[in-house]
């Protein structure tokens, strides 16, 4: 059996093709790059007196949708590998939380050191699925109970799901 990546415990499944990475990694994985998702579309979110000018500038000012994800996400692993540590320091007395927030500590440090997962992660969740709507421009944001939704806002096909924890 193989070894996480991330963590270095035994592998209980395969989530990733090509990644050798645990479940409970992929759990906060998940969170991390919901997060994210979130923080690169959020501005593309359809406005009716400015979608021509969000189209405009997310047509001109990337050259694909693959470099817009990039763009910033050693930013993203940053800033929340920042908020982690000062959970931890000040944080929570909580066994279970502060493992929780030990383990994301090891995925960001795992994100910033490979960058490129972040393409590999949302290579299919660029454009919808039914109706080849760019993501960028074309998607609207639902919370559900503790789910946060994200569905193309053309077809309202559901792109991706997103557990969404409060607490970082």
């Amino acid at each position: 059996m193989e070894t996480c990546l991330i963590c270095g415990e035994l592998q209980d499944f395969k989530h990733y093709e090509g990644y050798n990475i645990c479940t409970t990694c992929v759990d906060i994985m998940e969170d991390v790059m919901g997060e994210y998702l979130l923080r690169t579309i959020w501005k593309s979110e359809p406005k009716a007196h400015s979608a021509y000018l969000n189209y405009l500038n997310n047509t001109t000012r990337y050259i694909s949708d693959y470099k817009k994800i990039s763009q910033k996400s050693n930013k993203h692993t940053k800033e929340v590998s920042a908020r982690v540590s000062d959970v931890l320091v000040n944080g929570s007395d909580h066994p279970s939380k502060r493992r929780y927030f030990e383990h994301m500590q090891k995925v960001l440090e795992w994100l910033e050191e490979t960058p490129h997962f972040y393409h590999y992660y949302f290579k299919d969740y660029y454009v919808c699925p039914t109706c080849n709507a760019s993501i960028f421009e074309k998607y609207t944001r639902r919370d559900v109970g503790d789910w946060m939704v994200v569905s193309c806002s053309e077809c309202d096909t559901v792109i991706k799901k997103y557990f969404s924890p409060k607490s970082v």
